[in-house]
């Protein structure tokens, strides 16, 4: 029982590792795809750029404001229950940088990008290997590499960026909106207050974020793209795509907050 059970996890841990390789090499294959990046045409690119930032940021706005105003106001209703009122001015401002502006901002906008965009990117370029699409690309000398990845790395970067921004300022919109219902906050001091906790730390690590995200949400859900082999495995590595891309990101928040602020 014990062997089965080491052979297991020796054979779990060589996957992994086969995994990390063959990533590797993907990334290779997209550094070395760059050498055929001028014989691309500017205007297919940029096509596709646009395309996918206005799926990946417009397109996404709603939810994101959304969940933005919900998170804000449920801080400072959190914060206006368990916290003195007495002097809360002083530090509401506070609060919403460190949990919104540093962490659940930047971590929130990444896991709504990989739920809608990560998960279509995967699907759409498996259903695209799998009805001949690409191959009819490569026939025509089109590196599919870069023609598939770079646009959409390029609009991930941008759109990330924009959310991250929208998400953090419709949060502490819709927190001082809560918190006035409450206590009573003066525009003013509120504002002072939040300035005044917003450092350079904070707008250097949410582009760091967006940027980090930017790349590997759709490096990682482009790889398992091309991965299936048949229209059955194609639900398994979107599912696969999805659940990494995830954990990464949860490993690269906990990774840039630790850089930056201990």
């Amino acid at each position: 029982m014990m062997d089965k059970i080491i052979h297991v996890i020796i054979k779990k841990i060589n996957l992994f590792f086969r995994g990390i390789k063959d990533f590797a090499r993907f990334i290779g294959s997209i550094f070395k795809s760059f050498q055929s990046f001028r014989y691309l045409r500017f205007r297919s690119i940029y096509t596709i750029a646009v395309n996918q930032t206005r799926f990946t940021g417009f397109d996404a706005l709603p939810l994101i404001i959304l969940i933005a105003l919900l998170l804000g106001g449920t801080i400072i209703i959190q914060a206006t229950k368990n916290f003195p009122k007495f002097g809360i001015e002083g530090f509401v401002g506070n609060l919403l940088v460190i949990i919104i502006a540093r962490e659940l901002g930047p971590l929130v906008t990444a896991l709504i990008v990989v739920s809608r965009s990560g998960s279509a990117i995967a699907a759409e370029i498996a259903t695209q290997k799998q009805r001949k699409e690409i191959q009819a690309l490569e026939v025509l000398g089109i590196d599919t590499v870069l023609y598939i990845v770079f646009p959409r790395i390029i609009a991930s970067i941008i759109s990330i960026f924009s959310l991250i921004i929208i998400f953090d300022l419709v949060g502490f919109f819709g927190g001082y909106l809560l918190a006035i219902t409450t206590v009573y906050i003066p525009l003013d001091i509120f504002f002072q207050t939040l300035m005044e906790s917003f450092t350079l730390i904070d707008l250097f690590g949410t582009l760091i974020k967006s940027l980090v995200y930017g790349i590997l949400i759709p490096l990682i859900c482009c790889y398992y793209g091309f991965k299936p082999e048949s229209d059955f495995q194609i639900p398994i590595f979107v599912s696969k795509a999805v659940v990494r891309t995830l954990v990464v990101i949860f490993l690269v928040n906990v990774l840039v907050s630790a850089l930056f602020y201990f």
